[in-house]
């Protein structure tokens, strides 16, 4: 018998997944189809890809499920990230809102400005209008209502049941059921800001039943909240640049990084009983972390929270080690995105593998809910994550090209080969990559890529100058084949990397090598380890470019605009493509289009 699931991420990173028979088939983020980075609120036009997906299969949805069942009214009403500068977020968490929120003032004038702010222009979807301002911050049962009256509409009668489900659960069953994982023996660990009150939970599977167990679960871990403190303290933004300020963390000198951590982070946290909980936190974190660190570089700011959040996490997973005697470990949350913690973690003597789910922040729990709703049917792993749209619905055809592309501005070619295109890579070209269907989550697989030779010095400020604009400071990333990978990276346990989730040290006798796909001050890099059967087309490049260079990898970084999310269909590929510095686009069915000069 089939049975058709739907999980639905209503938070920042909005999403939606449908598994059929165990297996999921699609996973889309709303930012795909509105342009709208790291989106928050109801992905409507996601939840529209999935119910059209089931619609052409003739499928009825078994049932949907929301991944939270304490969302409040206020983020999703007023979605300060899609607008907010730096100036907007200190006053957010200072004196105008936070700080009297916290002392228990009135915000209301702070809320009536809110209401009027034009810059608060994107379509939120569900009708807010009705909403009071005594419902904002704790009326769960309110936003339920809204939430659910509003998908039994949009599916007109394709849903049979609809429910809520507990956002550490999603994130858990996300984590067990994401690729790789082979040992049933295996401590999950979730790690984020918030969901449901929570922000770090334990579970253990239950042999018995064959179904994780929730060991513990703690409301105290501000590892996510600190980190994201420190990122509007060094004037970046919340919940989107936390990846910078761990970028920047290796510039920092040890002993100067370990005297903030002292001074400032050390006893804020501690971990009791494999939990995280505080010790000697304050109560207003923001005022005092902005008090504390006035005296010192913001890069040995950034080294210190850094050092907090190793050892913070180290530290549980040996607590966990020891009373569970368990030496195989999942993570997911908005944590498990750091990948230099994930090294530190994988690092750990006891540990013998450490599985880190591809895109571990808000947005999987699509994905997590469904794995949950389906948790009694033996569903099959996440086999990858190219699960969102094609370029087009149909085939790539030459006359829709030429469409597209004018001959006097754009050369179009038919028919080009892997090895031609890896040949263009070894001799120094940069080229954009669209081909299948998009990859789900913050990570490009080579399916929405901008690849270049990592042993070219040169392609880092090219790539910057021609559409990514990164900071200085940030590194690019590495895809490198599985069967070579250890020649380059150090990896004595094994342990996978198949979506840029975990960083490792190199090889000094290689490094030359693989440079530019590494960060410049530590050599560390953030590797997709690829393996053939995962994207065939993509190794197949690697695997040409490897004949003529002798080196078996790929700089890989995101085909985006600096500012927008991942390029998604034809029409969105061609205007990056377009309105960017890159000079070469290789698409599906072999086209190769290059401007003319």
């Amino acid at each position: 018998m089939n049975k058709t699931y739907l999980g639905i991420n209503v938070s920042h990173g909005a999403s939606a997944a449908l598994m059929i028979n165990g297996t999921i088939v699609v996973a889309v983020q709303e930012e795909r189809f509105n342009k709208i980075k790291n989106f928050t609120g109801y992905p409507k036009k996601s939840i529209d890809f999935c119910l059209n997906y089931a619609k052409k299969n003739s499928l009825v949805i078994d049932h949907a499920a929301f991944s939270s069942t304490k969302n409040i009214v206020f983020p999703f009403k007023f979605p300060i990230e899609h607008f907010y500068n730096i100036d907007d977020w200190f006053n957010y968490y200072g004196d105008k809102f936070y700080t009297k929120k916290l002392s228990s003032g009135s915000v209301k004038p702070y809320l009536k400005n809110l209401s009027k702010d034009k810059r608060n222009s994107a379509d939120l979807y569900l009708p807010y209008k009705n909403v009071k301002e005594k419902d904002y911050f704790n009326n769960y049962v309110l936003f339920r209502n809204i939430q659910k009256k509003f998908l039994l509409k949009q599916s007109k009668g394709l849903i049979k049941k609809i429910s809520f489900l507990d956002h550490h659960t999603c994130h858990a069953y996300y984590a067990y059921f994401s690729p790789s994982i082979k040992e049933k023996n295996c401590a999950v660990v979730t790690l984020d800001s918030e969901g449901d009150g929570i922000n770090q939970s334990l579970w253990i599977l239950d042999k018995k039943k064959n179904l994780l167990k929730k060991i513990n679960e703690s409301s105290e871990c501000d590892l996510a909240r600190i980190y994201r403190f420190i990122t509007v303290i060094l004037k970046m933004k919340p919940n989107l640049h936390e990846y910078k300020v761990m970028g920047l963390a290796p510039y920092a000198k040890k002993n100067f990084s370990m005297e903030v951590y002292k001074n400032v982070f050390k006893k804020i946290l501690k971990v009791k009983s494999c939990k995280v909980v505080h010790n000697k936190r304050p109560k207003n974190l923001f005022s005092y972390l902005l008090r504390k660190t006035n005296k010192y570089r913001f890069d040995n700011i950034a080294g210190a929270v850094q050092i907090l959040v190793e050892n913070i996490s180290s530290e549980l997973f040996y607590q966990i080690f020891k009373k569970y005697k368990i030496k195989n470990f999942a993570l997911s949350g908005g944590v498990s995105m750091n990948i230099k913690m994930n090294k530190k973690l994988a690092d750990l003597k006891f540990l013998k593998k450490l599985y880190v789910s591809p895109c571990g922040t808000d947005d999987s729990l699509s994905i997590g809910a469904c794995y949950f709703l389906s948790r009694q049917e033996k569903p099959k792993l996440l086999k990858n994550i190219y699960l969102g749209q094609s370029l087009t619905n149909n085939k790539i055809n030459l006359k829709l090209l030429k469409s597209k592309f004018n001959s006097r501005h754009f050369k179009l070619r038919r028919n080009v080969s892997s090895k031609y295109v890896a040949k263009m890579l070894s001799k120094g070209s940069i080229i954009a990559v669209a081909r299948g269907q998009e990859e789900f989550g913050a990570r490009a697989l080579g399916n929405r890529s901008i690849l270049a030779n990592p042993s070219k010095t040169n392609v880092v400020q090219e790539i910057n100058e021609m559409i990514k604009n990164r900071d200085f400071w940030m590194p690019f990333a590495l895809t490198i084949l599985y069967e070579k990978h250890k020649k380059f990276i150090k990896n004595p346990k094994n342990i996978m990397s198949e979506f840029m989730t975990i960083g490792f040290d190199t090889f000094p006798k290689n490094y030359s090598k693989v440079k530019s796909g590494t960060h410049p001050y530590d050599k560390s890099v953030r590797p997709q380890i690829l393996k053939k059967d995962y994207n065939k087309n993509y190794y197949s490049l690697i695997y040409n470019f490897e004949k003529i260079t002798k080196i078996p990898a790929l700089l890989n970084t995101s085909l985006n605009l600096h500012g927008y999310p991942i390029s998604s269909d034809l029409n969105d590929v061609i205007k990056t493509f377009k309105n960017s510095g890159l000079i070469h686009l290789y698409l599906d069915d072999n086209f190769l289009i290059s401007k003319k000069f």
